[in-house]
């Protein structure tokens, strides 16, 4: 011990020798004592540590920890209390300002006697090169899935140490099967340094060693390729094993990011392919109110059969007053229905010809017809509605400038009575079917039949929806008697 001092003020008796004999019960112990004032005598020892490190610092002072009792431990850098307690402390990452008087203070009571001694290191800093072990980083033990008879690139990244001296001192290669690549014409090797910078200002080398396969071979599959990397004061070894690739695998991941994803959009579309159009109108409503007009004054001409006899009470209340009421007042749309919006007197087939070749939809409602309502002076009656399918189908089915639309007022229509164009709109486009309710016309079991009749109509509107066209009668709460035109 370099101090050893009494904390009772009592002076300790030198001897010539500096030697104090110490009286035990059991034993006689000889110390060599140096008696010093302060608490941080003059160092009795020298470290030398590289920069980067991590070393211990130990008090050293193992007699005490013997004999004395409670036994309290205070370690000192340059006379600073650094608030350790241990008897060994761990510097890490050793800079220079790590460097200084590392003291070991220890209080304890000896024969009831209260001493503190005390040792201290001068810790100095040295940057050197020093050369450290190597490691393997990848890869350790892996195993790559690749195709037989395709090029392959295998990588091996190890550090080397923290100098530039590593990249002299340290030697990486490639075996295959404990046999030098050198010894197969389709294995080659590229060596490359890489340099990371750490807090401390020192550098981490890494090297980089790529072996190029030209051609994966079956001898090369389930055979460990090993990165060895060494130098003087270490050796690591990372493996690496090929596996012939499994296309089923691939076929996996494809179903699973690329089929599946699709028939879930596909799926979604499906279902709520109506609602999505809607609401993307109502987007395009909002973000681009002034859409360019296509020269069509009307959204829709509605077409339907008019004899008193041919067509029911409710399918004309439908027509009249249910249909214009949703569609003008409620979503802004513009109809032309013959028998309101015509004046008396007027052409009716010039009327016809004209407003069907301003309108962008043609709607035909039907509805339930008996073969003995139709003799031959109805159907003399009916031209007049022929004429005006025949023109809008014409002008969907050849000239492929209007949509029509099929609406049903009843179930189990027969529609052998009806024209053969009507017909064929049903076989290719089928039709929309209204179920007659109380109450309000656009709820349950009507709403679905609602939208998907907005869907089939113009995105184009007349007007703007926000000043929405009335219709010019009030929904009837009883029957309306029904109207009849004749040519």
């Amino acid at each position: 011990m370099d101090g050893w001092m009494d904390s009772t003020a009592m002076s300790l008796t030198r001897t010539q020798d500096n030697s104090q004999t110490l009286y035990n019960r059991r034993k006689i112990t000889k110390m060599i004592l140096s008696v010093e004032s302060g608490i941080c005598p003059r160092q009795s020892d020298i470290k030398q540590f590289q920069l980067g490190t991590t070393h211990k610092l130990s008090c050293r002072q193992d007699i005490v920890f013997t004999i004395g009792q409670k036994v309290e431990v205070n370690w000192l850098k340059d006379c600073n209390p650094l608030g350790r307690h241990d008897q060994k402390i761990l510097i890490r990452n050793i800079t220079e300002k790590s460097a200084g008087k590392y003291t070991c203070q220890i209080n304890f009571i000896y024969e009831n006697r209260n001493y503190t001694a005390s040792r201290t290191t001068l810790l100095k800093v040295k940057n050197e090169a020093v050369l450290l072990p190597p490691k393997v980083m990848q890869p350790r033990n892996e195993i790559v899935a690749v195709k037989p008879g395709l090029k392959a690139e295998l990588e091996c990244k190890a550090f080397i140490g923290l100098s530039e001296k590593a990249k002299t001192e340290t030697v990486i290669y490639w075996m295959f099967n404990y046999t030098f690549i050198d010894q197969y014409q389709d294995l080659s090797e590229h060596l490359e340094f890489l340099v990371s910078r750490v807090k401390q200002g020192n550098s981490k080398m890494y090297s980089v060693s790529k072996l190029s396969i030209a051609e994966v071979r079956k001898e090369f599959f389930h055979v460990p390729f090993r990165c060895i990397v060494y130098n003087s004061v270490g050796r690591d070894v990372g493996l690496i094993q090929l596996t012939p690739a499994n296309d089923r695998t691939f076929y996996i991941h494809v179903l699973i990011f690329v089929v599946i994803p699709m028939a879930v959009v596909l799926l979604v579309y499906r279902f709520f392919k109506v609602d999505l159009v809607l609401g993307f109108r109502g987007m395009q409503q909002v973000f681009c109110p002034n859409l360019l007009s296509d020269g069509k004054l009307y959204d829709a001409y509605v077409c339907y059969l008019h004899h008193n006899n041919l067509f029911s009470s409710h399918a004309e209340n439908f027509v009249m007053h249910i249909l214009p009421e949703v569609l003008e007042g409620l979503h802004g749309y513009k109809l032309f229905i013959r028998g309101r919006d015509n004046l008396p007197g007027e052409a009716i087939h010039d009327i016809i010809e004209d407003t069907v070749r301003k309108s962008r939809r043609m709607i035909i409602v039907v509805s339930t017809i008996s073969p003995n309502d139709l003799d031959q002076n109805e159907r003399l009656n009916q031209f007049q509605d022929v004429y005006e399918q025949q023109i809008g189908l014409y002008d969907a089915l050849i000239k492929d400038t209007l949509q029509v639309i099929l609406l049903e007022m009843d179930e189990n229509i027969n529609y052998s009575l009806l024209p053969e164009s009507v017909k064929y709109v049903k076989q290719k486009q089928g039709a929309l079917r209204w179920k007659p309710c109380r109450g309000d016309s656009t709820a349950l079991p009507n709403r679905r039949f609602w939208k998907v009749l907005r869907y089939h109509m113009s995105e184009t509107r007349s007007r703007s929806i926000m000043e929405p066209i009335l219709p010019t009668t009030k929904h009837p709460q009883a029957e309306t008697k029904p109207i009849m035109h004749t040519v």
